[in-house]
Parts: C-alpha cells; structure tokens; sequence
C-alpha cells in the first residue's frame, strides 16, 4: 500500500548499527576522498558519490577507462558509481566532473545484543483494529527464509556476489531460506511474524527481504536501496536497517548510504528506521547512519523500559532538533525513540548460527537481544500507522508522530530520543490524520 507523496526538503538540506562492536570509521579528505582509501596502494574497494545530475552510466564508464585494473558498475537509481581500481586512480576519479566525493566500501555490522505487548502495539490492534494489512515493509539483513511458517514473503533477494560481472546485483530467492545467520529472519519476524505467542508488530504487512550475507558493507546496502527504489518504490512503505557503524564523526550528507536514504525519503516517501547501535554506554557512539536528520533511529531498552548499558547514545550537547537538523543539513546526535530490544523473541531457523545463542528451546523461535531488536519494532508500528491513515502522510510526519506521541522514561535526549514507543496513541494519531 505505498502511498507516494512527493515532498520538498527543507532549504538548508546538502543534497544528495547488530552484535555488539562496530567497525571504526575514519574522516574525510578535504578534496572529498574518504581517507581509509591508500591513494598509493593496489587496487581499492571504492564508491563514486555523484552529483543528482551526473550521467551515472557515463562516468561508470570514464572510470573503466581510466586504467586497466579499473572496474565499475553504475546504480540504476541512486548517483553511485561502485569500482575498483589502484589508489592514484581513486585520486583521479574524484577530480571527474561530477563527482561530490569517493567513499570506501566499508563492512558494516548487524546490531544484535515481549515488544508487542510493552509498547502497546496490542492494545493499538485491539482498539483501532490495524495489524498492517495492506503495507509492506523492506527488511535489508542477512537474509529471510521465506520457508518460514510464520513469515509472509512478497519478494526475498540473495546478493549475486560479484559486484562488477554478475549481469544484476539480486537474485530472486523466491521461496528459499537465504538467512545462514538468522538475524534477518529475526527481525523480520518482530516486524510481521504472524505467531499467537510471539508475533510481530504488524502480522498483516507484506515482507521484502534482501539478504546481505552474514557480513554486511557499505555496497551491499547501498545497493539494496537501489535495487528497491528501481523495482518496488511503489509497493514498500518503511525499510527497516538492523545495521550500521559508529565513527563519532559528524553526519556525512555524501556517505553513500545517506545519500541513498535521502532517496528513498525525499523522492519516494519511503520510511526508513536504523538500529541506534550497539556502542553503549558511552556517548557519542551512534549508529552513523541513524545520525539523518530524515531518518528514524531506535535505541533499546528493557521490558521494564530501562535502557539497556549496550544502547548507543548520542551527544549530549549536539542537535537533537530534527527540524533544524533538516534546515542545515546536519546531523541529529539523538535517537529518535526507544523500544524493546532485550531478550526479543522471534523468528528463526533451527540451523541459522544465532539460534545457538538463544534459552528458546523451540527450533522456529530464538529470543536475543541488541538495537537490531528495537529497531524492527518501530518499523512495524509505523505499517500499523499507515495502515489506519485516512490521508497520505509524508515520512517525516510518520517519523514526528512517533516520537511525539513517544512516553518520557526519564533518560536524556542523547540517550533514548524522545521516549519509549507508543503504538496505540502513534496508531490513534495516525487514525484521525492529526500529525505532528
């Protein structure tokens, strides 16, 4: 049940997080090349960021021909451009025309560490009488078994394996289980598992799922957006991301996932949600990706809504504003809202590696925790919204409406956002079109 609404950014806006641990992330060059790329070294892992009126398909090709060992694949949708060639040739491509910045292809992490009943999805499926029927939520993760007696697969992606020969990125899956970790599948299961005992949020949604493999980067996200964004823009209403990485940096607009997310929010009224990350109890360790301003990030707490220590928190001086964060153009140093995220029972294989790791003695079922627990759950509350909507609300007036109907449980801004999720007061906003 897409709804697409057509939206314009605010003015100021540049154009365009698992198991606990992520990958540190390095700064930027000043002539826009991420300096985890050796410029004097062998062949490089790279992403071409373009500017939204570059020629994608010609600069591919200007790359290839820049150098023998240089090899590049162009995105269909998004202003990305994957190659790989040596580091001065990196040096070469970022003086192209066209293009803004050359990101690393850098490996990301899967943020793992009884929601329905705690955020008040059940009484929200009681009273307003919504399970997400008629939605559809995009799971990018390490996979879905589609075989699952739980799970409603509408579509289910393998990734091809070889970016630069493999004639398409994703692979029809169809009816197949392509989730060796099980985490995917587990989240997918808090988003839409249809069990009585330990359902989902939204049973009645719709399942995409793009599996990464059990070790996710920077490429392989980025092009599931754009493999969506191409392919089924009008049929998906949320994606949900249980990954990520922490850097402390400051929120970087030409980050090819960012920019790809920017995509998916401002041209196809897509809403995307971010596990916060798994770099607790520090501050300033957020997921880098849950950091934009159009996005919505989740930190995790208890069921008795007490934060959990692993929970990534922000800064506690930086912007915490979403507005103002979208009128400059800069980040947001805050989570949006706080859910369940410990202990979380779910869907999963017998044979999926996680399910080692969980006390639930049934093989179909693991209960484990992290931010990629919590962030399923906000991903299934807004297809309840938008299921009882009455009119086309945009993305950010989803996102808003979840933290303003969102409870205080006491903990700063930095730390859970504006609250712990709300389903049936998010839900009876959605219901009477009074968005925030």
């Amino acid at each position: 049940m897409h709804r697409r609404r057509t939206f314009l950014k605010g003015a100021g806006i540049v154009g365009a997080a698992g198991i606990v641990g992520v990958g540190n992330v390095t700064a930027t060059t000043a002539t826009g090349i991420d300096d985890a790329l050796d410029l004097t070294g062998g062949v490089q892992d790279a992403i071409a960021v373009l500017n939204a009126d570059a020629a994608v398909e010609a600069l591919a090709e200007e790359i290839t021909s820049l150098d023998v060992d240089a090899e590049s694949r162009a995105f269909e949708v998004l202003p990305l451009v994957y190659f790989r060639a040596p580091g001065p040739v990196v040096e070469t491509v970022a003086e192209l025309d066209g293009v803004r910045y050359v990101a690393a292809n850098r490996e990301l992490e899967y943020y793992n560490d009884d929601a329905a009943e705690v955020t008040d999805v059940n009484a929200a499926r009681s009273t307003q009488g919504v399970d997400g029927s008629g939605t559809h939520v995009a799971v990018i993760d390490s996979g879905i078994d589609a075989l699952h007696p739980d799970l409603t697969v509408e579509n289910n992606y393998q990734w091809a394996g070889n970016p630069i020969g493999s004639p398409t990125l994703w692979v029809p899956a169809h009816d197949l289980d392509t989730d060796e970790l099980g985490h995917g599948t587990h989240c997918s299961g808090t988003v839409a598992g249809r069990s009585d005992t330990d359902g989902g949020m939204a049973p009645g949604a719709s399942l995409t799922g793009y599996s990464t493999g059990a070790a996710v980067s920077v490429l392989k996200s980025a092009a599931a957006f754009d493999h969506l964004l191409a392919n089924h823009a009008d049929a998906v209403d949320v994606v949900s991301n249980s990954y990520g990485a922490a850097s402390g940096a400051d929120f970087d607009p030409n980050a090819p996932l960012n920019v790809a997310t920017e995509t998916a929010t401002f041209d196809e009224n897509l809403v995307c949600v971010f596990a916060a990350g798994n770099d607790g109890p520090s501050s300033n360790t957020l997921n880098d990706y849950a950091k934009a301003p159009w996005v919505l990030g989740v930190a995790a707490t208890n069921d008795d809504k007490a934060l959990m220590d692993f929970s990534s928190r922000g800064r506690p001086g930086g912007k915490h504003d979403r507005s103002a964060a979208l009128e400059d153009g800069t980040g947001i140093y805050r989570p949006g809202v706080a859910a369940p995220g410990n202990q979380i029972n779910s869907t999963m294989s017998p044979t999926d590696i996680l399910q080692a790791t969980s006390p639930d003695t049934d093989p179909f079922y693991a209960a484990i925790s992290g931010t990629s627990m919590a962030c399923p759950v906000v991903s299934g509350v807004a297809a309840l919204m938008l299921e009882a909507a009455s009119g086309t609300p945009d993305a950010l007036e989803v996102i808003r409406t979840i933290e303003a109907t969102a409870d205080d449980i006491g903990f700063d801004p930095y730390e859970t956002g504006r609250g712990f999720v709300d389903a049936d007061a998010a839900v009876d906003r959605a219901a009477s079109g009074d968005w925030a």
